[in-house]
This record gives structure tokens, C-alpha cells and sequence, in this order.
């Protein structure tokens, strides 16, 4: 095995997993790492990483990679980790008719994982995140100097249908009750959904204590993991913290630019006339009906301040998947409430801009108004941190949020739900505001502490210039010097060679016990096959005796004829 001068084993080639390469936090996060591990093109003298310093190859395995709906860095031919993208097993089904997309999810991850270890046997790291159902085979099969990283942004087993972020949906949010419509039918398809739940769930906790190491995006995470999987916490230096970061060199060009002679970076720090903007995957889950609502209230204290108080318009934009049944259902609901609430202000109704053209859309900044942008590109998000007065997040017990981290970046204030990984990354009344969450209910609105309350927070930020371009600094400030990348690579890197030293040494002590480990792999093996042949026969035994088939017929012969019968197949 090489090492490196400081007696560590060499890190050579590193293999991302990925399900699903679309946009969102995680594939943000992804993307992060895989350029962290590269070879750093700056500050080669400054890094104190060692060797890392140089960083090593990569490859990132996907399922499915879509040019319309992924990051710039993806997109072929220009896309700067486009070329390390393989996709293997796109032809593998998402989920059944009947639902399965759990179960699917498992198969397209054990499917990759088997490509990505058989086309890739000199790796030094897999690193897997979403779905460890790959891990166990990664770590039987894979290199045997290869660590085996699992990423949790959260539990699977707390991102079910009836939940938010592991907390019970309300019934308004999650949609209408089946029950109430079939109740005997879906009695039972609760029950079966129910065990069917259980077992993808155990399955996901017994797989990820297969990994050497477990890295988690927050405080909040880790205590969730903690919650929901116990037994992984049997080693607390199992499980560790990784904050996100983001790629600031857009920003620091920006500040950069204000500082420069002819403009002054305080008074162009934010926009006080651009949009209030809110960037979210169109999912119930991320509570963008809120901000409409609150968008209704700042509309009804406008109309009360008289013509001269112009309110901004909402900029509403997103990561969206036209073959995505939630993306297009959710993005037709929320243009209807707009309506709803534009409509009572005599207000033109909402626009929805396409994702390929940029036509009117400063004409849409103008006045008031609720304008959609489904499937935001690099140039747009970019356009959007530029020009917005106020940049809104309204998940409830977001994992972590990287978002917010970018507005932060740009010098925006940030208004935020009081809850999950934005506590940790936003100082209330120091680089925005954190509102306490209520769930709407049945009444009304308008009337809702948590409407208020953003509404409230947004208008204050929008009436006192000094407060905002102050909490945008302050935002900045704490990015740098808490989210920035060259401190998210040192730490990433730390994880990898950890990683890497707890793969070796879990394989030295296979290594060292393979004869018995032979010895129980050949008794396993017998006794299980001695436990099917003695299933079939009494399976046999007893159709024979309830005379389902005849007494000289094996249970394969007459599995054999039913399906002849049922295909009018000829003799097999």
C-alpha cells in the first residue's frame, strides 16, 4: 500500500453515489465536495492540508442526470465536473404502479453501487449519501484500502409522506384524508404501508452502521440521527458534524467590484427597491404558501400607508422537475392562491416565468406583484442575490439550508422559520430574523403568529436601510469565517483520511479472523438452504394433503403447470 511522506496512506481516486443529480441542497452539497477533493487551482502555498493540497481524482455516480433540471457544473460539454459524471442504471423504474419508491430508490442504489465498485477497484474512498443501502456491499466488496463515507442530511425514515422533517403533517398541509373516501380499503393499505415502512426502515439503520464513517450537515441532524437510530451512537466518534459551504467567488467578485472607485459597497450592499425573494424546490414540505400569505398581509398594510408606499414584488423561485408529480401540482397550487390574494388587492394576476428566457423579467421587479420562476439557472440565482431587498426560507426543521448561506453571502438579511439548521447558521436580529413556527390551521390566515411575524420582520427590514445593510455585513462576516470553502476542504479532507484509516483497519481484522469467518459464511450457508429445502417440502406436504395438486406432483412441477396455464406456453 503507498503512503505519503507523513506516513498516511494515499488517497488517489475518490467515488461520489449519488441517486439522483437534479438541484437541491444535497446535490449542492455533493458537487461541493467532489470540487473540494479535486485538485485545488489556488492557494497552493497558503493550504496547510499537506498533500491535500493537491487533491486527487474523482468520479460521480448517478442514476439520473438531466440536462434541463441540474447545476451548471453538470451540464455538458462546459460543465466543470461533467466530465467525472457517470450514469449507470437510468433504466431502472423509479417506483411501481402501485407506489414502491422507497423500495425502487433501493434497488437504483444497490444497482449504482455495484457498477461503482466493480468499475472503480483502486478507489481510496466511496462516499454515499441519501440511501446507505449500498453501504454493506461497499464495504464487503469494495477495495480493501477503500474507507466507506456515508453522508446523512437526514434520516429517510423521517422524510415520509406523513411527516415534515420527522414532525407529523398537519392534515391541511398533506392534503385530503383517503380514509374518509375508501376507509375499509385504506385501512388495510395503512396497514400494509405501515410493515412495509418498517422494514425499509430497519433496513436503512441496520445499513448505515456498515460505514466507517458517518458525516451529518448540522447540530440538529446529528441529534435527529441520534433519535431515530440509536444504535448508530454507540460510538459518538462515529457520527460527525460538516456544515455545508458554498462557492463565495461570485460574491467576493461583487464586493470586490463595490469597493472599486465610483461605487460605495455600503449603499449597493442591497437593493432596498429589488424584489423579496424566497428560493425552494416547488415541495409542500417547504411551507412557500406562508410567504404568500404573509405577502397578503404586506399588501393590506400598503394599501393603508396610501400611493406614496411602493411594496416590492415577491420573486418566487425554485427548483423544478416537470416529470416530477409534486413539482407541477404544488406550482399550480401556489399560483392559485396568488391569484387569490392578488385578485382581492385588484392586482394583475401572477406570472410564471419560463426557465429559458430571461424576456421581462426586470419588468416584473417593478411593482407589486407574485412572480414564479420554476428551474432558476446559475445566471438567474445569480441575478436574484443581486437585486433582492430581503431573501425569505420558510421550510419548518430544514436539515440544514444552504440558501440561506448564499443570501447571507451576498449581503442580504435573512427571515427565516425558528427551527432546524437555520438556528444555526442565522443570529436572529444580527444577520436576520428567526420567526417562531405555527402550523395555519383552519383559520384564518392572515391571523396566523407565523404570517405575522414574517410579514412583520420583512417589513422592518424594508423600512430601516441601515438595520439591513448592517445585518448583511454582519451575514457575510459570519460565511467567511464559519462557511467559507477553504475550511469546509481542510475538514472534508480530515474525513476522508479518517475514513480511508478506519477502512484499512476494519479489513485487517477481517483479515485477521478470515478462517472463521470462512467457517460461519459455510455453516450459514447450509443451514439456510437446509431451512428452504425443508420449507418446500412441507409447503408440499401440505398442498398434497389439501389436495390442491397430486400426491406424485413436486411443488415446482406444479408451479410449472400453472404457468403454462396462465400464458398458454407450451411444455417448459
Amino acid at each position: 500500500m503507498e503512503k505519503t511522506s507523513t506516513g498516511e496512506p494515499s488517497m488517489k481516486h475518490v467515488v461520489f453515489l449519488h441517486l439522483d443529480l437534479g438541484i437541491g441542497g444535497a446535490e449542492s452539497l455533493i458537487l461541493n465536495l467532489a470540487k473540494a477533493t479535486l485538485p485545488n487551482q489556488t492557494n497552493h502555498e497558503e493550504s496547510s492540508a499537506r498533500h491535500r493540497s493537491n487533491g486527487c481524482d474523482i468520479s460521480i455516480y448517478t442514476t439520473h442526470c438531466s440536462q434541463s433540471h441540474c447545476y451548471d457544473e453538470v451540464k455538458p460539454p462546459n460543465g466543470a465536473l461533467a466530465p467525472f459524471v457517470r450514469i449507470r442504471g437510468s433504466w431502472i423504474p423509479r417506483k411501481f404502479i402501485f407506489g414502491g419508491t422507497a423500495l425502487c430508490s433501493s434497488i437504483r442504489m444497490l444497482y449504482l453501487t455495484h457498477r461503482a465498485a466493480a468499475e472503480n477497484p483502486n478507489a481510496s474512498v466511496f462516499v454515499i449519501d441519501v440511501l446507505p443501502t449500498g453501504v454493506p456491499y461497499l464495504a464487503n466488496y469494495c477495495n480493501f484500502n477503500a474507507g466507506v463515507l456515508f453522508y446523512c442530511h437526514f434520516p429517510d425514515k423521517l422524510l415520509t409522506r406523513d411527516t415534515v422533517n420527522g414532525e407529523v403533517a398537519s392534515r391541511i398541509q398533506s392534503g385530503p384524508d383517503r380514509n374518509e373516501i375508501i376507509p375499509l380499503f385504506c385501512k388495510c393499505f395503512s396497514i400494509l404501508k405501515a410493515i412495509y415502512r418498517w422494514v425499509m426502515d430497519a433496513i436503512e439503520e441496520s445499513t448505515m452502521a456498515y460505514a466507517d464513517l458517518v458525516a451529518v450537515n448540522s447540530t440538529f441532524t446529528k441529534l435527529e440521527v441520534s433519535r431515530a437510530f440509536p444504535s448508530l451512537f454507540a460510538n459518538d466518534e462515529h457520527v460527525k458534524v460538516l456544515y455545508p459551504a458554498i462557492e463565495s467567488t461570485l460574491s467576493k467578485e461583487r464586493r470586490k467590484e463595490q469597493r472599486s472607485p465610483g461605487g460605495n459597497s455600503n449603499e449597493s450592499l442591497i437593493c432596498q427597491s429589488g424584489p423579496i425573494v424566497s428560493l425552494n424546490r416547488f415541495e409542500r414540505k417547504k411551507n412557500v404558501a406562508l410567504l404568500l400569505h404573509a405577502y397578503g398581509v404586506l399588501l393590506e398594510h400598503a394599501s393603508k400607508k396610501g400611493k406614496n408606499y411602493i411594496l416590492p414584488p415577491l420573486i418566487v423561485a425554485g427548483g423544478y422537475d416537470p416529470l416530477n408529480v409534486e413539482n407541477v401540482e404544488h406550482l399550480a397550487e401556489l399560483r392559485r392562491l396568488a391569484d387569490e390574494i392578488l385578485d382581492r388587492h385588484n392586482l394583475p394576476p401572477s406570472v410564471v416565468l419560463s426557465p429559458m428566457s430571461d424576456d421581462g423579467r426586470d419588468n416584473v421587479f417593478e411593482n407589486a406583484s407574485i412572480t414564479f420562476m420554476p428551474s432558476v439557472s446559475n445566471e438567474g440565482r445569480s441575478s436574484l442575490l443581486q437585486c433582492a431587498s430581503v431573501w425569505c426560507y420558510t421550510p419548518h426543521r430544514e436539515h440544514f439550508g444552504i440558501v440561506p448561506l448564499e443570501a447571507m453571502d451576498a449581503g442580504l438579511p435573512v427571515v427565516a422559520i425558528n427551527s432546524g439548521g437555520p438556528m444555526e447558521t442565522i443570529v436572529d436580529g444580527v444577520t436576520g430574523c428567526l420567526i417562531d413556527y405555527f402550523p395555519l390551521g383552519t383559520a384564518s390566515p392572515s391571523d396566523n403568529e407565523t404570517v405575522k411575524g414574517f410579514a412583520n420582520a420583512i417589513e422592518n427590514i424594508l423600512s430601516d436601510s441601515v438595520s439591513a445593510m448592517r445585518m448583511g455585513k454582519n451575514g457575510q462576516q459570519r460565511v467567511d469565517s464559519i462557511f467559507g470553502m477553504e475550511t469546509f476542504r481542510e475538514k472534508w479532507w480530515d474525513l476522508l483520511v479518517e475514513a480511508q484509516n478506519r477502512g484499512i483497519l476494519r479489513h485487517r481484522s477481517h483479515s485477521a479472523s478470515y478462517p472463521s469467518v470462512l467457517r460461519t459464511w459455510l455453516r450459514s450457508i447450509f443451514w439456510e438452504g437446509l431451512q428452504v429445502f425443508t420449507l418446500i417440502l412441507l409447503v408440499t406436504y401440505g398442498l398434497r394433503e389439501a389436495k390442491l395438486i397430486d400426491k406424485d406432483v413436486t411443488l415446482v412441477r406444479a408451479l410449472s403447470q400453472q404457468y403454462q396455464q396462465l400464458f398458454n406456453l407450451d411444455e417448459l
